[in-house]
C-alpha cells in the first residue's frame, strides 16, 4: 500500500514537472532569407530559428522534434549526440539552423524555412505534444521575424536581427498578432 502511495505521488510529481519544461520553451525569431547577417560553424549564411528558454532550468532538446509540416509533427528529430549543442540555457536562447546539413552538427536541422512564408512547430520527444509554432509570411533578405519581446505573443519584423541575444532590446517597431 505505502509503495502504491508512493509511486502515484511520483507519478504526479513528473507529469506536473513536464508542464514547465513545454511552456518554457518558445519560437522566438527567425530568418529565411540570411544573406550576410550570421554564420553557422562552418562559415555558411544559413536559414535560422531562435529558440527561447524562459525557464530556471537549462532544457536540452535532443529528442525533441522540428517540424516546417505540422501535418507530419515527426520531420526531424533533433538528434541526442551532442547535449552542448542542443540545449537552450535558462533565461537563454539556442540557435538551430535550418539548412539540410545535418552532418554539420545536431543543430543543424534537415528542413530549410520557406522565404514564401509557413508554419512551424516544436514538439515534445513523444512527437504528438506540441510546445510552440508560428505560422509566417513572405520574408525578405536579411530581415528576421520574432516575438516583439521574448515569449510574448505579439510578433513584428525585426530590421536588426537579434540571433541569440534578447528581442527585448530592438527599438519600438510595429507588432502584429497574426502572421508575420
Amino acid at each position: 500500500m505505502r509503495k502504491g502511495i508512493l509511486l502515484s505521488l511520483t507519478l504526479l510529481f513528473l507529469s506536473f514537472s513536464l508542464i514547465p519544461l513545454k511552456a518554457q520553451l518558445f519560437i522566438n525569431e527567425w530568418m529565411a532569407i540570411n544573406n550576410d547577417v550570421i554564420t553557422d560553424n562552418f562559415g555558411e549564411y544559413d536559414d535560422w530559428i531562435e529558440i527561447y528558454n524562459a525557464g530556471i532550468v537549462d532544457v536540452d532538446l535532443a529528442n525533441y522534434y522540428f517540424s516546417d509540416d505540422l501535418s507530419d509533427p515527426t520531420l526531424w528529430q533533433i538528434p541526442d549526440t551532442d547535449p552542448a549543442l542542443t540545449t537552450v540555457p535558462a533565461g537563454g536562447f539556442l540557435i538551430l539552423w535550418a539548412d539540410k546539413d545535418t552532418d554539420q552538427g545536431a543543430h543543424h536541422l534537415d528542413l530549410k524555412l520557406s522565404s514564401s512564408g509557413e508554419a512551424m512547430g516544436l514538439f515534445l520527444p513523444d512527437g504528438v505534444t506540441l510546445v510552440d509554432q508560428v505560422l509566417f509570411g513572405v520574408q525578405n533578405s536579411n530581415i528576421s521575424s520574432g516575438r516583439s519581446t521574448d515569449g510574448s505573443g505579439l510578433f513584428q519584423i525585426f530590421t536588426d536581427p537579434t540571433p541569440g541575444a534578447s528581442n527585448n532590446t530592438s527599438g519600438s517597431p510595429t507588432t502584429y498578432t497574426g502572421i508575420v
